[in-house]
């Protein structure tokens, strides 16, 4: 089996990973739909994986200079259940990273799910701060270091 990958979405993707983000946040999570989609998503970078059949299975999004100055904010990570630990999710991570580094971005930032929090140290990261309720659930944030052309371990 080929490793999985992962691109910067088109607008004709949006539907899809809309539909991918309710299925996790809402229906799996239990996230308010009226918190999962807000008006960031409009100018995001939104990246996804696709599995053999060509269904969207994993997405994130990235909101530039959301943290501040040239440091980016990830979001929206989302890997449907049948995939997850394939390596869906690291494809649209270092997909982000790419696209973070590639508009001049030095750091990125996310607001990770306690329960994925090795899946991001994994990927560089490292916490920032105390453990937080977010939407219903526990995370922490965590950063990471950007180098252009790094997209960082997969």
């Amino acid at each position: 089996m080929s490793r999985p990958t992962a691109s910067v979405a088109t607008p004709a993707d949006l539907p899809e990973i809309g539909e991918l983000r309710h299925r996790v946040f809402v229906l799996e999570q239990g996230v308010p739909a009226e918190l999962e989609r807000d008006a960031a998503d409009a100018t995001a970078v939104h990246a996804l994986s696709r599995d053999g059949s060509g269904r969207v299975v994993a997405t994130g999004r990235l909101l530039l200079d959301a943290a501040g100055p040239g440091r980016a904010v990830i979001g929206r990570m989302a890997a449907d259940a049948g995939v997850r630990g394939r390596g869906h999710g690291a494809a649209v991570l270092a997909a982000l990273h790419r696209a973070a580094a590639e508009r001049g971005q030095a750091e990125v930032e996310l607001h990770a799910q306690v329960a994925a929090r090795r899946f991001y140290a994994r990927a560089g990261y490292v916490p920032v701060g105390a453990e937080y309720l977010e939407a219903g659930i526990v995370h922490v944030t965590m950063r990471r270091a950007l180098v252009p052309e790094d997209p960082g371990p997969v």
